[in-house]
């Protein structure tokens, strides 16, 4: 039986969340402690571990969370009622994620940066939230290929084999070139997405705005796909 919320917190889950969310921002995710948590919230540990019996788990639900605001974001981007094309919607849905990135760079870090320490994600739970993102991309290229826009190659015999894992995976029922094209691509822009909010991308402190490079990036996967506006 979960305790009784106070009402200076009505939604304790929530609450933890948001703190712990702080916390990494202020100290990184591996010296996040539900401790410490507690203190900040003016609660007992023992509330914290009726939802969180544990600091991982609470790391895995922030990762879950992350993802879904992640696929959240795209979703919302390749939905845009200004988005005409395939290679409209691409180009939203790779804005999104940028954005999204720049904007949530703690989650961002977390799920993508460095490992943190004795933490290994449970992925029977981690796995479907963290297909959501991609799997938007994989749509809007599969309905690019099924209008006969998107013309892809013919793979090799070991590449196939090592897509069929992402094939089964995703559940995905079209040409395994599919899989291979969105993961190169997403590929393409996480690279330059970590090396922008991480400060390698620009040159120097006065060169901040990394867009026109970014914009160069989405012609050339454009072009490679064959969706040159």
């Amino acid at each position: 039986m979960r305790p009784k919320l106070s009402l200076q917190h009505p939604n304790l889950q929530e609450a933890v969340k948001d703190t712990a969310r702080r916390q990494i921002a202020k100290k990184g995710a591996a010296s996040l402690s539900l401790r410490a948590i507690a203190r900040e919230l003016e609660i007992t540990a023992p509330a914290i571990y009726n939802y969180f019996p544990n600091r991982n788990d609470l790391v895995t639900a922030l990762i879950v969370d992350a993802y879904h605001s992640l696929s959240a974001a795209l979703i919302e981007a390749q939905d845009n009622d200004s988005v005409l094309t395939h290679a409209d919607r691409i180009i939203s849905v790779i804005n999104a994620y940028r954005e999204w990135a720049l904007s949530h760079s703690e989650e961002y870090g977390m799920v993508f940066g460095t490992p943190i320490p004795d933490y290994q994600a449970p992925l029977e739970i981690i796995d479907p939230a963290a297909a959501g993102s991609l799997s938007v991309l994989i749509r809007i290229l599969d309905d690019a290929h099924q209008d006969g826009k998107l013309k892809v190659d013919e793979l090799s015999n070991p590449l196939k084999e090592m897509l069929q894992h992402w094939v089964n995976k995703l559940n995905y029922t079209g040409p395994s070139a599919i899989i291979h094209l969105a993961l190169a691509s997403w590929a393409h822009i996480h690279g330059l997405v970590s090396l922008e909010l991480f400060g390698n991308l620009t040159a120097s402190p006065e060169c901040t705005d990394a867009t026109p490079f970014f914009e160069a990036e989405i012609q050339a996967l454009l072009k490679r796909m064959g969706l040159v506006l």
